[in-house]
Formats: C-alpha cells, structure tokens, sequence
C-alpha cells in the first residue's frame, strides 16, 4: 500500500473526495486510505514517551506535559513559492470559485497541493506566470504586504519554467493551463487543450453532479468555461448536454445551484444557435419559455441591492448594478449573454423584405442595451474581477453593432482597463480588431 508522508499535526483523509482533517501527533504521519488511517489511529498508544507520572484517565494516559508546537513548513517551500502559493489563494481562486460556497480552490485544493507535488507545482506555474503579468508597481506593493525582507524575483524566467528550476522538455510548448491567461477566448485554444477539458468533464459529470464536494465544484468550474468558450467562437458546446439534464429542475436550491441551472439554459441556446442543421421554431419558444421559467422561480437574492439608469445628460452609458455575492453576478451577466444569443438569432426577424432593416435596427439597439448592462454589472462590482472576463466575451462578439464614436470609445476604455487594472485578461488582440471594425486605423 502506497502511502505518501507529511510532517505536521493533521493529516488529509479523502472520504468521498471530500477532505477531512483527523487530529493525528506532531509526529511524522502518513497519507493512507481511510481503512488503513482508522486502523492505525486507533492502535496508536495515548501514552507520551515516558508516562510513568502521567495520569490515568478513562480515555488513555495522557502526558500532563505541554508540549511546544513546531511552526514547520510546507516540503520544498521556500519564500518565492509561499509567495505564490499565498498569491494563488488571495487573487487566483476566487476566478474558480464564483459559484461554490464551499470555496474549494480556496480551502481544499491548496491543503491537497501540500502533500501532492504535481498540484503544487501546477499552482506554483499558474500563480508565477499572472503574477510575472502585473506592473512593478503592483507586485512591489504585494511583496510589501506579504512582509518579505527580498524581492523573491517572480520574473519572465520564473513564469517559462516549472518550480523549483526544473523546465518543460526543449521540445514541449507551454501548458493548457496557461493559454487563458495568455490569450483571449477569440483565438482558438490547442485541440489538445480541448480534448482534455471535454474528457475531464465527461468523465466526472454523472459523479459530480450527484455528489457534492470538490469534483463537482470542479465540474462546474470545467462546464463554465467550456460555455465560455463556446460562446466566444460562435459554436455549440462540445459536451452531451443529455448529462445536465438530471440537475435542470425547478425544485427550491441553494443559489450557486441556481445559477449553474441557468448556465444549463444557456448551453442549450448555444446548440440552436450554432446547430449545423437549422433548428426548428419549437427549439427557441423552449428556450424562451426556459428563460422565463428561471427568471419567475430564481430565489429573490438574485435581485441586485440598488439599481440606477445611465443618466444620458451627464454621458452615462452604463447602469449601475450592486451584487452582494459572486454567483448573482454570475448569473446577471449569464442571462445577459443568453438574451444577445436569444435576440440574434429569433426567429422572428424578416430576413428581407421592406421591413428587414427596420427589424435589425431593433435587434441591434437591443444588442447594445444588453452589452451595456453586462458592463455595468461589471463596473459596479469590482471587488470581483472574473466579471470583466465576461465583459471582454460580449464586447468580442457584438463589437461590430457600434457605430457610435462616443460608445465606441467608452467599450475601448472597458478593455484597457480591465487589462490596466485587472491584469487578469488579456485585450491587446480584441482592442486591434475592434479599431479595424470601427475603421479607426484609417
């Protein structure tokens, strides 16, 4: 039996794939199976190294020495990768963990990374590369915070190789992992970066969705880029959607279950849309009739706490939207990706005829409003920043329905900043074709 060795006061006992501590000594101990880990906690003896003063107690001899408790280290963990592994939880995981109150990739996924090196190093090559991303000034300014008496010297050499000096094969390219922080959802990802996130899900969505705890927050967290993806390349998503379909209910649930229903929703309109067979009528009145279903049954949390209308005589463009929790932003921007999928494509739109353009006049003012308001969620909820992702996906896809110069420069100032202040999005590719659409190159 392989068991993998830990040195401190708790040891990771998986029941369920969900992490549980189990008070163990300060003592070396050992990762084992949860039959094995029973086994050997109870035949542990209470008894200190020298017991012969000590006590009896219904429960054992216990030491009456207090023992002092040593502050050791996670393995191989020097001032550069803490930093990064502090780094990751601080800024990285809360991008995964928008719609899990659990807070896995905050909580678990780093305490699983200290006894599992390829996690740990998988964090430590994530965290160095956005980290290598943000201006001197910001990284100075996080150093400073995290107390360190020297810049740990987290540069572009540091990002290109794995932990601990130990670099990729001279003739392997950068990891999947590094592609969304590299370049937007508007170029395609490698097939292999593809394939991988299709068969993880795959394989974990009948287990995930069943069971709640880390595999099925990572589910979802695989389900929602793959949307992501999907809608940024105009395509359907490449995932049998049959699978979802045992977690579309309209039954009272928790509000991050809620919102991963709607994104069900919008799953299914990326397959009318993008469908290579024209769909029927039917499929949109269903889509639209799931649209107003969730919208009557959705919990009220979901409605924002304050409201405000762009005021046009003080050039305001975009509304005011207040969200008390990541997942409500989540889903209001999420409804509105799904309602510019739903305008675009109805099947009420004369395609020619005297009325065709006074139709798509509408559809694209309409287009407009809705990107509008996807910004706005995101401008008035910075403290979470994966909101902007979402306002880049929008701006992307419906860029080309602006035509006003006053509108046009105030979504060009949305995509610098989020890379300006964020740092967490690339825009440089979006912002060079945005100009060559609205003709500002000539």
């Amino acid at each position: 039996m392989a068991t993998l060795s830990v040195r401190g006061y708790r040891t990771l006992q998986y029941i369920d794939e969900t992490p549980n501590f189990i008070e163990t000594s300060p003592a070396e101990t050992s990762f084992q199976s949860p039959n094995a880990l029973n086994s050997s906690v109870h035949a542990q003896s209470l008894s200190p190294p020298n017991s012969g003063d000590s006590p009896s107690t219904p429960f054992g001899v216990l030491s009456t020495r207090i023992l002092d408790p040593p502050h050791l280290p996670w393995p191989q963990t020097g001032p550069k990768e803490a930093c990064l592994l502090r780094y990751f939880v601080e800024y990285l995981a809360r991008w995964f963990d928008l719609c899990d109150p659990e807070r896995h990739f905050v909580k678990a996924i780093p305490q699983i990374a200290r006894g599992s090196e390829p996690l740990r190093n998988a964090i430590l090559a994530v965290s160095a590369r956005h980290f290598s991303t943000l201006p001197k000034e910001k990284q100075d300014k996080i150093i400073e915070e995290y107390g360190l008496r020297q810049d740990p010297a987290i540069n572009e050499e540091t990002r290109t190789r794995s932990p601990h000096g130990r670099g990729p094969p001279s003739n392997s390219s950068d990891p999947p992992i590094y592609e969304e922080l590299d370049s937007p959802f508007i170029d395609l990802p490698t097939e292999t970066a593809i394939q991988g996130l299709h068969v993880f899900v795959e394989a974990q969505a009948k287990l995930a969705l069943s069971t709640p705890g880390l595999r099925q927050a990572v589910f979802w967290v695989g389900f929602r880029q793959e949307f992501h993806v999907a809608f940024s390349q105009q395509r359907p998503i490449r995932l049998p959607l049959s699978i979802t379909t045992p977690y579309l209910l309209w039954t009272p649930a928790a509000d991050h279950i809620w919102t991963n229903r709607l994104l069900i929703i919008c799953a299914y309109a990326l397959q009318y849309c993008y469908d290579d067979q024209p769909a029927p009528p039917e499929r949109y009145y269903k889509l639209i009739d799931l649209h107003n279903r969730w919208l009557q049954c959705r919990p009220p949390s979901f409605s924002p706490v304050y409201y405000q209308k762009p005021d046009p005589g003080l050039g305001e463009l975009f509304p005011r939207i207040w969200y008390l929790d990541d997942c409500h932003i989540v889903a209001s921007q999420s409804m509105g990706l799904l309602n510019i999928l739903l305008t675009a494509y109805s099947p009420h739109i004369p395609r020619v005829g005297p009325i065709c353009r006074e139709s798509m006049d509408v559809m694209n003012a309409k287009l407009r409003s809705t990107v509008f308001e996807i910004c706005g969620i995101a401008l008035s909820n910075r403290q979470s920043p994966p909101a902007f992702t979402t306002v880049c996906i929008a701006i992307n896809i419906c860029g080309d329905r602006f035509t006003d110069l006053k509108e046009q420069q105030a979504l060009m100032e949305v995509l610098v900043s989020t890379t300006r202040e964020t740092n967490y999005w690339p825009t440089t590719v979006s912002q060079m074709r945005l100009k060559e659409v609205w003709g500002w190159d000539a």
